[in-house]
């Protein structure tokens, strides 16, 4: 289904693209390329808190995971992530396998397991200023209601899915089912137990990379012509996280991230070409990044290591209750 959706993103965008106008969309992007820079640099320092979140996540065996390798990963989980159907949890499961030779395969599950549900908190805590902000310009529209909703669900996944991994029964069950591996399905909930029920620490590093983002919306908002003011820029960010909900299965949201700016112009007091140039914008921004991690592993080769090799410390006792 990935082609189909990516192809229905795309027909979607050249619609869009036909209806705001190809000129005056491309007078906007031209004028706002000397503002790039400014962001490239600010995706580099949210690439910098995803990593620091990921190594977080693992607790007691962070130190095992040298540093060069985690930025390889972090790299090459961001094409992943990017370009991949439900981008996140394929990501960090990306970065689990990359990093599994250094910490065990079960530490490396529960690392990524509490990195997926850290990001979905995060999105859930960052939605409710974006719906703040989104009320003061349109009041109880749509789209406040829609961010609203957003950072309810995303908060409730977060806490679900760690109350879910750290249930005592589903470790029970998991042992029982997973024969000769349940020496392996123990060791994973003990990962998940080391931690509190919120994994606060790689909560707060994803929380930093949605304040960059926010940055970065300012920014661009700035490049095409609009007031870059906060309330603008978290009713961009809101918009970017409800879109990114929504287009989930659309490689990079192309098309639906436009769709969702071109239709709150109106609320942003400016034409559905400078809205759209935003989210054009930022797909560019994407590209780079993209194209860095999709190169990354053909440039970049990992040193071939194995489990055997590296010396892991005792496994974290359960704490869950």
């Amino acid at each position: 289904l990935k082609p189909v959706f990516a192809l229905g993103g795309l027909g979607m965008l050249t619609t869009m693209v036909h209806k705001a106008g190809a000129g005056e969309l491309k007078t906007t992007l031209l004028a706002a390329l000397p503002l790039l820079p400014w962001v490239v640099l600010l995706e580099m320092g949210r690439q910098t808190c995803d990593a620091t979140a990921t190594r977080l996540s693992y607790g007691a065996r962070a130190g095992q995971v040298p540093l060069a390798v985690l930025v390889r990963a972090q790299l090459i989980g961001t094409a992943v992530s990017s370009m991949a159907p439900a981008g996140r949890t394929a990501a960090e499961a990306t970065k689990a396998t990359l990093l599994t030779p250094y910490t065990g395969g079960a530490s490396a599950t529960a690392a990524a397991a509490t990195s997926q549900a850290a990001s979905l908190g995060a999105g859930g805590l960052i939605s409710f200023p974006c719906a703040v902000a989104s009320y003061l310009m349109t009041g109880w529209s749509a789209f406040t209601v829609g961010m609203l909703v957003h950072g309810f669900v995303l908060l409730l996944a977060s806490l679900g899915m760690r109350a879910g991994l750290r249930a005592k029964r589903l470790g029970a069950w998991m042992q029982r089912r997973c024969g000769k591996w349940g020496a392996h399905a123990e060791a994973f909930q003990a990962s998940v137990c080391a931690g509190g029920l919120c994994p606060w620490r790689p909560m707060l590093a994803f929380l930093g990379s949605r304040v960059l983002q926010v940055m970065q919306y300012a920014v661009l908002a700035h490049a095409v012509g609009i007031d870059a003011t906060v309330v603008q820029a978290l009713f961009t960010q809101g918009l970017y996280l409800v879109a990114l909900a929504m287009g989930s299965l659309v490689p990079g949201q192309v098309g639906v991230t436009d769709g969702m700016f071109s239709l709150a112009a109106g609320a942003m007091g400016t034409s559905a070409a400078k809205a759209m140039s935003i989210a054009l914008l930022a797909h560019a921004v994407q590209a780079v990044f993209v194209l860095t991690g999709a190169l990354t592993p053909l440039v970049w080769r990992a040193r071939k290591v194995t489990v055997a090799q590296v010396v892991p410390p005792a496994v974290p006792v359960p704490v869950c209750h």
